[in-house]
């Protein structure tokens, strides 16, 4: 598996109603065969043309720092990875 690479994809700007301006940028994310869209919401408002960008990249840090917390407990250890991958549960046909 190669590594991960994270590159924009679009940025987009739309008027919703109450709040006014928004931004919506959205960013590819590739590693290997796995592939995905993330589209970060910001308020326009609260940012200029030029730190849109910097704003988006760090809700995405944010994001993902929260995932990798959440996701802790489900980190296995190498001992624990090779026990699953040498246990056989499927029937045998």
């Amino acid at each position: 598996m190669g590594g991960l690479k994270v590159t924009l994809a679009r940025i987009e700007a739309f008027e919703n109603g109450e709040l006014g301006k928004r931004i919506r940028v959205v960013f590819h994310i590739e590693r290997g065969a796995i592939d995905f869209y993330v589209p970060i919401h910001l308020q326009g408002r609260d940012f200029d043309d030029t730190e849109v960008i910097q704003a988006a990249r760090n809700a995405l840090y944010q994001m993902f720092e929260e995932l990798a917390r959440h996701g802790k407990a489900w980190a296995l250890s190498p001992a624990e990875l090779e026990h699953l991958s040498k246990m056989n549960l499927r029937p045998v046909e």
